[in-house]
């Protein structure tokens, strides 16, 4: 009981940066105009038993949020009455609904709101959603007890015996900014050793050290690339960015330290823990950088053997575009 307990963490975890806002979000979303009153709001909140709601303007628009700390402020003040276009939150923190999940809960952790605006893009303040810590919560339970079973499914065939050898390489390439693609390559290398017969927990280290490596290529680098080479023995990963180079890394592997500016932490990421992450969860690190070539990161996981390759070749892509 106790290691079916923790495999649903390992589980949830790995779902968090999986799945994406959209997926979760509530489309369908109570929003106010500018010249609606706390009044009307308030008796809104208490009919439907929601406790915040956005305030949009034309083509939906996000201009502000009200919640019920400032309904209860309105009543405090005497503006209860009053229009909320003076007195609404218009310093909102948003999530574009193609980011991870795992982004979304690091705001919730960072700024203990109750909801956060879904917002298209990156960028963007058209509103397309709204996104509570339950909402995640509700979509990860109803999601995990078929994944538990298709885990041990693979944990049972683990004994296949190996009939060629096994060489592949997947080819990634990765650009700065590109928000919406990351988790791309990890869940393909991810997909790959599944296919081999590679246990659970071997393929969540993988999948990590290649999300990882993808944010910091993606977060601070001018973009790069990412080979994973998969053998019958080991995954060896290996990311090369075109710089800036780390000045300091030692001071880069210390747990927490971060050069993210405020931006990149506004999204939910720049915690300081990848690099972390990656020697924690690679049997084999290394890591050089120069300031006028960039960075080179190599990871290597040993996996058992034998493996087996598919029965058939699956239609799994082998690079991105």
């Amino acid at each position: 009981m106790t290691q079916l307990h923790e495999r649903q963490i390992r589980l949830v975890h790995e779902l968090m940066y999986q799945i994406k806002v959209r997926e979760v979000m509530t489309a369908k979303v109570v929003t106010f105009p500018p010249t609606a009153t706390f009044r009307e709001i308030q008796l809104c909140m208490k009919e439907h038993r929601f406790s915040g709601t956005p305030i949009v303007g034309a083509g939906n628009e996000l201009l502000g949020i009200v919640s019920i700390d400032d309904i209860i402020s309105s009543f405090d003040k005497g503006h209860i009455d009053d229009p909320v276009a003076e007195f609404m939150t218009r310093e909102v923190v948003t999530i574009p609904q193609n980011y991870s999940t795992i982004a979304a809960s690091n705001l919730f952790h960072k700024y203990h709101f109750g909801r956060l605006p879904v917002v298209e893009a990156p960028g963007s303040s058209k509103l397309v959603g709204i996104l509570t810590f339950g909402d995640i919560l509700s979509h990860l339970l109803l999601t995990i007890n078929s994944i538990a079973e298709r885990f041990e499914e693979q944990e049972r065939n683990l004994a296949r015996t190996m009939e060629r050898p096994i060489r592949d390489t997947l080819h990634f390439e990765l650009a700065p900014d590109k928000f919406d693609l990351a988790g791309v390559a990890s869940t393909m290398v991810k997909k790959r050793i599944k296919a081999l017969g590679v246990p659970p927990d071997i393929a969540r280290r993988v999948a990590v050290i290649c999300y990882e490596a993808e944010m910091n290529v993606i977060l601070h680098s001018l973009g790069g690339y990412m080979d994973a080479d998969i053998r019958e023995d080991m995954v060896r990963i290996v990311v090369t960015d075109e710089g800036p180079g780390i000045p300091d890394i030692n001071k880069a592997m210390e747990p927490g330290y971060t050069t993210a500016n405020e931006k990149i932490r506004a999204l939910g990421f720049g915690a300081g823990m990848g690099l972390c992450n990656i020697k924690r969860c690679a049997d084999d690190f290394s890591i050089t950088s120069s300031m006028k070539t960039g960075t080179v990161l190599e990871a290597t996981v040993r996996l058992p053997a034998p493996l087996s390759p598919p029965a058939a070749e699956e239609n799994l892509p082998r690079e991105t575009p």
